[in-house]
Formats: structure tokens, sequence, C-alpha cells
């Protein structure tokens, strides 16, 4: 038993062809939507891993022992600022300014890496390096916004997503780095509470533990470097 005459049918087809034709661009739509968020993620969550804001909590603690509980804010967000207008400036004009000074990535990356390696030695013997007597208000500056948040890595990093990223994409990463520098400047904004619930034992135990960190990321940023180096020859 028919449904619809020929008439009818006539006029139902079409609706149902366009209506159909609505719903799979708004499922397509949704589909590149949801796969656009999923890349933005882990973009977000990448580059959290790489500057590993965590990492410089103990530093943070070292250089700004003695200081008020506000003026630990202030580092705290000027930190996070310095840090993520450096990856910012590193996204957009990051491989031009390296062009210009004709400087290679990879020699860019072994500079910082021997950096935060000093740091790292510094922090696992127990000694004060000189990076560590610039004062509290260069500290924001060197070492814990660059080399150790916006290092060689991240640098890198945002230089390489710089250069094939065009349009949206841009200003969708523009936002994941601002979201990463608020996130940075929120766990600086903890470390008091943590150097509480350690004390002093803990925190020298764990100051001792991402100083071998530090330093290991050092040397595989080194190694790493020099063999994509040396497999461009």
């Amino acid at each position: 038993m028919l449904l619809y005459s020929s008439a009818q049918a006539t006029e139902v087809v079409p609706l149902l062809v366009h209506r159909w034709g609505n719903f799979r661009c708004f499922s397509l739509c949704e589909m590149l939507l949801n796969m656009h968020i999923s890349s933005d993620v882990t973009t977000l969550v990448a580059l959290f891993a790489i500057v590993s804001p965590i990492t410089s909590i103990p530093v943070f603690l070292s250089l700004t022992a003695g200081s008020t509980t506000k003026q630990r804010r202030v580092i705290a967000m000027q930190t996070a600022a310095v840090s993520g207008l450096t990856l910012i400036i590193a996204y957009f004009v990051g491989d031009i300014i390296l062009k210009v000074l004709s400087i290679q990535i990879e020699a860019f990356r072994i500079a910082g890496a021997l950096v935060i390696g000093a740091i790292g030695w510094s922090m696992v013997m127990g000694k004060q390096s000189s990076i560590f007597t610039a004062g509290k208000s260069g500290a924001m500056v060197v070492p814990l916004a660059i080399p150790l948040m916006a290092g060689p890595g991240a640098i890198a990093t945002v230089i390489a997503i710089g250069n094939t990223d065009r349009g949206t994409v841009r200003a969708a990463n523009l936002i994941i780095i601002l979201i990463l520098a608020a996130l940075t400047g929120i766990l600086l904004l903890a470390a008091a509470p943590i150097e509480k619930w350690l004390g002093e034992q803990g925190l020298m135990i764990l100051t001792r533990i991402f100083g071998l960190l530090l330093l290991s990321i050092a040397v595989s940023t080194v190694m790493s470097s020099l063999t994509v180096y040396i497999h461009s020859l």
C-alpha cells in the first residue's frame, strides 16, 4: 500500500533530500568541530608537558626564599606573563628572528639546554648557581620564565607550529598559549602551600630530584639536537 500518491511523492522526496542534506551537513560540521577541539586539547597538553611548570616550582621556591607572600604572588604572575609573551613572540616571529640572525634551531636548543643543565647541576649539588644570584626582580625572566618554562623545547615547538598554521588556527593556538600561561601562574601561586606541606627536608629532597630531572632534560636535548644536526649533514 502506497503512503503517498505520485503527486505527493514529488513534493515529499525533495523535502526529505533537503532535510537529509542538512542533517549530513550538521553532522559533518559537528564532527569537524569535535576534531578541532580535540586537536586544540592535544596541543595544550603537549605544550604543558614541554613547558612543565611543575618542574619550576622548586626553583621558584629557592629564588623567592625570604620573600613575602605578596612578593611571591607578584613574581609568580610576572613569570607567567613573561613566559607566555616569549612563546607568543616565538610563535609569530621566532622563525624570522632565527633566520635573520643565521641561528640554526638546533644550536638554539643546545644553548638553552646548557643553561638548564647549569641550573639542574646546582640544584643536585645543593650549590648556589650564579644564575640564582640575579636577584628576585630578575628571577621572573631568568631562569624562571626563560629558559625553564619558555625553554628551547617549548620555543622550538611553537616555532614549528607557527610555520604550518594559518588563519583561525593561529587564533586558536594563541588562546592555547594564553591558557598555558594562566595555568603556569596558578601552579606558581600554589608553591607556597606546597612548601609548607613538604617542610624544609621535603623541599630539599624535592629540589634534588627535580634538579636531576632538569639535568636529564638538558642532556637529552643536547643529544637529540646533535643527532638531528649530524643526520642533516
